[in-house]
């Protein structure tokens, strides 16, 4: 391997989903390069410091503080977003996800029928768990959708190459720790949709945690293309609109069943 790794090298190799050959020669680049080993081992400690970080606590106003915010400066850039959101590519994505998100749902409905039918207090109780569990992902997506938002509609100031990442930076090492136990959470209900999502999520999170700052306009751009190439600003907002509904459902028939 003749040049350096890229960040997202580094991330695979951190979480060891590299291919075999490309991990050998990772190992092997590392063991050569002070540069690479040095980029490296600040990505170890940003994610040792996130392990030992608590689940962040925000006020329950933090959206609407952000979302008012956001409003004032999205105008300018709304019809691109709105163009990119609705491309035929990201709306077959998006009704993709939420078949596959209410499919799981429905099926848990067959396996596990509400209360009057069947039902046991330990089913009782599994669904609700669930409830919070598809409340608190909702939530984090949506936090997590406003710092993408910032992100990419930033713009470099006047005669500077450097854009203040430091807000940003800051959310992301808060979003991180519970993006993890997030995915965590999902990974062992059998959601795939939304592990997946949160996996992605988590790679840029842990990129963004580790980055300098002020950053580069190069890099600062790079970051956004990343962002716009993955379509996850995009996949964040639906897989936060289908759980918002799954969620409104279960309430709902939970309502009706109790009655």
């Amino acid at each position: 391997m003749t040049t350096h790794l890229t960040e997202d090298d580094l991330v695979l190799h951190f979480y060891g989903e590299m291919d075999p050959a490309a991990e050998s020669e990772a190992v092997s680049h590392l063991a050569g390069c002070d540069q690479c080993r040095r980029s490296y081992t600040q990505l170890q400690r940003v994610l040792a410091a996130v392990d030992a970080m608590p689940t962040p606590a925000l006020p329950e106003v933090f959206e609407r503080i952000v979302w008012a915010r956001l409003e004032s400066a999205l105008p300018p850039r709304r019809g691109w977003l709105r163009r990119w959101m609705l491309g035929p590519a990201n709306l077959v994505w998006a009704a993709a996800v939420i078949l596959l998100v209410a499919g799981a749902f429905f099926a848990g409905r067959l396996t596990n029928p509400p209360a009057g039918e069947n039902a046991t207090p330990m089913a009782s109780a599994v669904d609700i768990q669930e409830r919070i569990l598809l409340s608190d992902i909702g939530e984090h997506l949506d936090r997590s959708q406003a710092m993408l938002i910032e992100l990419v509609t930033a713009e470099q100031p006047d005669g500077r190459n450097e854009v203040d990442i430091s807000l940003e930076r800051e959310r992301a090492e808060e979003l991180v720790a519970a993006n993890r136990l997030y995915r965590q959470s999902a990974s062992g209900t059998g959601n795939s949709s939304v592990t997946q999502l949160l996996d992605e999520l988590e790679r840029l999170l842990v990129e963004l945690a580790a980055s300098p700052d002020p950053l580069s306009g190069e890099a600062m751009e790079r970051v956004q293309q990343r962002v716009a190439a993955k379509d996850l600003l995009f996949k964040v907002r639906v897989v936060s609109t289908a759980l918002r509904a799954r969620q409104q459902h279960q309430q709902q028939t939970g309502g009706r069943a109790g009655a």
